[in-house]
């Protein structure tokens, strides 16, 4: 006789419960940073175009930002942290875990458009190409992370629907 395993049983194993509670909402936001640092630059023509919104990132974001880039490699020491750091922590809650690695992923998303920026850094093109292309950007990784962000604090659920990220993340989080 073979013993069949439940669907339950492999829900367990992957610790797959969308819940996150406690304390946990919060940590789970933390990662996040990352991105959010990262891609900041690409919204330079949204603040531009709407102080209060430039006068929120200069106050909120500023004086994180500056302590981040006064540390060497501090951009990549932060994502060797999440990424390594996290991935087999069984320490930290899955929730936690899964979303510093979604984080890091976004960031590495960021990656491309920070190369097609930079090879065309010389080239003198129109602020009418250059600003709705980074607009885009902007738009695009804010948009995941307001995602992130809103479905940890308010909803208590992990933001598990970004696609190819979050199935990259779950699979790198592993089953534990």
């Amino acid at each position: 006789m073979t013993s069949r395993r439940s669907p339950d049983h492999v829900h367990y194993m992957w610790g797959n419960t969308d819940d996150i509670d406690g304390s946990d909402r919060l940590k789970s936001c933390v990662p996040y940073l990352l991105p959010i640092l990262d891609g900041d630059h690409f919204g330079t023509y949204i603040y531009s175009r709407i102080p209060p919104l430039g006068l929120l990132d200069d106050y909120l974001l500023n004086p994180i930002q500056n302590f981040y880039q006064a540390i060497p490699f501090g951009s990549v020491i932060f994502f060797v942290a999440l990424t390594l750091g996290t991935r087999g922590n069984t320490n930290m809650s899955r929730g936690v875990r899964f979303n510093a690695q979604q984080a890091a992923l976004i960031d590495v998303a960021l990656v491309f458009p920070e190369l097609i920026g930079g090879s065309m850094q010389d080239a003198d093109l129109p602020r009418a190409l250059l600003e709705p292309c980074a607009n885009f950007v902007y738009y695009a990784y804010m948009a995941m992370v307001v995602y992130s962000l809103y479905s940890n604090l308010v909803l208590g659920q992990k933001p598990n629907q970004l696609p190819w990220i979050s199935e990259a993340a779950e699979t790198s989080v592993g089953p534990f």
